[in-house]
């Protein structure tokens, strides 16, 4: 975006619009784009304040990524204590064979 910035500066004469036009192609297909396609924006302005708006956003899904994943991590322990067999449970550990011989499938 700064390099882009900076280019337009060097342009003389610049129309607003062909500006905006090569900036949204020149950009990676995400949400963000998507929704450029969809609401164009009318100047620079706006644009830098969707740009902060959609990038605080992504921040926000982050921080909720790592803190869920925090909070999954906690839990772990638990479910570990949990699983394990206590004596005079049912669950068979090893299973014994019901026939002592079996009929082979060829």
């Amino acid at each position: 975006m700064e390099r882009f910035a900076k280019i337009l500066l060097n342009i003389s004469n610049l129309n607003p619009k062909v500006a905006m036009h090569h900036l949204i192609k020149a950009l990676r297909p995400c949400l963000f784009v998507d929704n450029l396609c969809k609401n164009p924006v009318a100047d620079l302005d706006e644009l830098r304040i969707r740009v902060t708006k959609f990038m605080q956003m992504k921040e926000m899904k982050e921080f909720r990524n790592t803190t869920k994943v925090e909070n999954v991590d906690r839990r772990n322990p638990e479910k570990e204590r949990m699983a394990i067999v206590r004596p005079g449970s049912r669950l068979r550990e090893h299973k014994q064979p019901k026939y002592n011989q079996y009929t082979p499938l060829m």
